[in-house]
């Protein structure tokens, strides 16, 4: 059977199944309205059609065997590194002995360390609050603004998931929907971005990031930070290596923003070619129509409860604490006792000037990610700007709200730009590189530990992240000297 056929087929199964969940209203005893159950059906096609406009876009026109394909899929796996099964064998004792018992445990709350992290009961609060707001909304028409700042689609998407009325058996499906979506965020995607020389760079990376404080804060809570910025890696990988398939890319970028916001700082990723700017201006504000669009799928009232949130947080932030590593946040809890590192005088002129810190910080956070994007213009060079995406992942973690659980997006950005670090051939410069290093190393492992375990001055993560960014912004001109100098990387 030819790939083409099978496309076509999917298409057809796709469309049936939509007209199918769109006719179950017409059923007698039907309830009045689109219900959580036709939502899913809609949303299962949908992938099935997806599914088969790619199988139609597939440049091959050969048939497929199955038997051939399995077998030469189980003679790829054979042949994978060593490292690979090592980290198989990790990750089952940390699923059994890590995973199983701090969260999934009888008591419905994160077990483990004393005040390790500042857990809720029931464990997965945010997940449940989700869920409730989506409820409230599907069942009551209530509005889920101005309680929280995700966008409408958000809630739409979760509407299948009121099918599970159990929130215990909701939190082990987020929890190993989180754990998968991290496999293939930090481990498998990289991998495949950068190949199998680089393998012991992204397995550490990996490997320390599931142990991390991020991670398990993100698991606690129930958030879902990792699938969502799994979707936008999906995205800019697609567009840099499959052009072909870049509908699917616009796509998966789109629905990552309208789970979470702050992909979109990424659009940047998704150019190929600066110089193109037609083609880039285009992309850009047909992107950005879409998801416009796309903001008003609960209604315009709904749409407007959101945009007051949205610049309510904005303007007056009510999450400022030490587990918001913002911009803002950062120099609120600054302001507060400097850390006790800050003499009284010199704090009380602090917090007289605590608009001008906030834009100067803001300032300088937009000026090395415009750099970034200008040296990405000047090289030149085709796939993805490893030293750009790390400015971008920065740029999303300090500038909107962004709690600790972010952190867990880290690694996959880290691996990527570390595996792809320019080699110094200059003994000046390479030194200088290893002391940026070292110090980006620090400042990212830094993170991996709960701040109640640090110094009280290093309780904010914006610190370690500003200086991963500056840091990333010397190494990318370090990187352009060598290319402007005439030595190769």
């Amino acid at each position: 059977m030819s790939i083409r056929k099978i496309g076509q087929g999917l298409i057809v199964f796709g469309t049936l199944g939509i007209i199918v969940s769109l006719l179950v209203d017409f059923l007698p005893g039907a309830k009045a309205g689109i219900q959580p159950v036709q939502i899913l059906g809609i949303e299962i096609a949908m992938a099935v059609i997806l599914t088969g406009f790619w199988a139609l876009l597939a440049e091959t026109t050969k048939k497929i065997y199955i038997g051939k394909r399995m077998h030469d899929l189980f003679d790829q796996i054979l042949n994978l590194p060593v490292l690979v099964w090592v980290l198989a064998g990790f990750l089952i004792t940390y699923t059994l002995f890590f995973i199983a018992p701090v969260f999934l445990n009888s008591t419905n709350r994160m077990h483990y360390l004393t005040k390790y992290l500042v857990d809720l009961y029931p464990i997965g609060n945010d997940m449940i609050l989700v869920i409730d707001l989506a409820k409230g909304w599907f069942l009551e028409g209530e509005s889920p603004y101005p309680t929280q700042l995700y966008p409408p689609l958000t809630y739409i998407l979760f509407a299948p998931f009121l099918l599970i009325g159990n929130y215990t058996t909701l939190f082990r499906f987020f929890t190993f929907g989180t754990l998968v979506s991290y496999i293939f965020l930090t481990f498998l995607l990289p991998a495949k971005i950068i190949g199998k020389d680089k393998l012991s760079i992204v397995g550490l990376f990996f490997t320390t990031g599931l142990v991390s404080y991020g991670l398990q804060f993100e698991l606690e809570r129930g958030q879902y930070n990792v699938f969502t910025f799994l979707l936008c890696m999906l995205s800019i990988y697609i567009f840099h290596y499959h052009p072909r398939y870049r509908i699917f890319a616009y796509l998966l970028f789109s629905l990552s923003v309208q789970l979470k916001l702050y992909p979109a700082i990424f659009i940047v990723m998704l150019v190929d070619d600066w110089r193109n700017w037609k083609n880039v201006l285009l992309r850009f504000i047909g992107i950005g129509t879409f998801n416009f669009i796309l903001l008003f799928a609960m209604g315009y009232e709904i749409f407007q409860g959101f945009i007051r949130s949205v610049f309510t947080q904005l303007i007056t932030p009510s999450w400022v604490w030490n587990e918001n590593h913002s911009i803002k946040s950062f120099v609120v809890t600054l302001t507060e006792d400097g850390f006790k590192m800050v003499e009284p005088n010199t704090l009380a002129l602090m917090k007289q000037n605590d608009t001008l810190i906030v834009n100067v910080l803001f300032l300088v956070v937009l000026a090395c990610f415009i750099s970034g994007v200008w040296i990405f213009y000047l090289r030149r060079e085709k796939g993805i700007d490893t030293y750009l995406l790390l400015a971008c992942t920065i740029g999303a973690l300090t500038i909107p709200i962004s709690i600790d659980y972010t952190l867990s997006i880290l690694a996959a950005p880290m691996a990527l730009f570390l595996s792809g670090l320019a080699e110094m051939r200059s003994s000046r410069n390479r030194f200088i590189s290893i002391l940026l290093t070292i110090s980006l190393s620090f400042a990212y492992s830094s993170m991996l530990i709960p701040y109640k375990y640090k110094p009280y001055f290093m309780n904010n993560s914006f610190p370690p992240l500003f200086i991963i960014l500056i840091i990333t912004t010397l190494l990318n001109f370090m990187r352009y000297q060598n290319l402007d100098d005439g030595i190769v990387d």
